[in-house]
């Protein structure tokens, strides 16, 4: 992110590609697992609404995000460093995982992580 950049643009623009990288990981766990499409489309649906609460600065979403991505991303990128597969797919699976880790990362630091300093950790009306 550059440093000119918005909190709330920053912010904005991470969880839109951590959103687009589960979506595309979703559809490369479809195609190699046909049958695992209920769990990952529940899976997608969890991330982009806890995306959704991450950009109306909630605090706590971005751990739950943390939990829901970084596990699965991390383990990504582990299974690319060491399972014999093929180079695209092993490229597919690290551009996955390293994307998610740094946006992951980016959320927590400078210019995004101003975002949730100034704000309300809780929706307005329900303090």
């Amino acid at each position: 992110m550059a440093g000119s950049t918005s909190p709330s643009r920053a912010v904005a623009t991470l969880v839109a590609i951590i959103v687009l990288l589960a979506a595309a990981f979703g559809i490369i766990a479809y195609r190699l697992n046909p049958a695992s499409l209920r769990v990952d489309a529940l899976r997608f649906v969890a991330i982009a609404l806890v995306g959704v609460l991450v950009t109306r600065r909630i605090r706590w979403a971005r751990l739950l995000l943390v939990v829901l991505t970084g596990l699965a991303a991390a383990f990504a990128v582990l299974t690319a460093a060491s399972v014999s597969m093929a180079p695209i797919w092993k490229i597919l699976f690290f551009v996955y995982g390293g994307g998610t880790l740094a946006c992951l990362w980016g959320l927590f630091v400078q210019p995004a992580a101003a975002y949730f300093v100034t704000g309300p950790s809780v929706p307005e009306g329900r303090a």
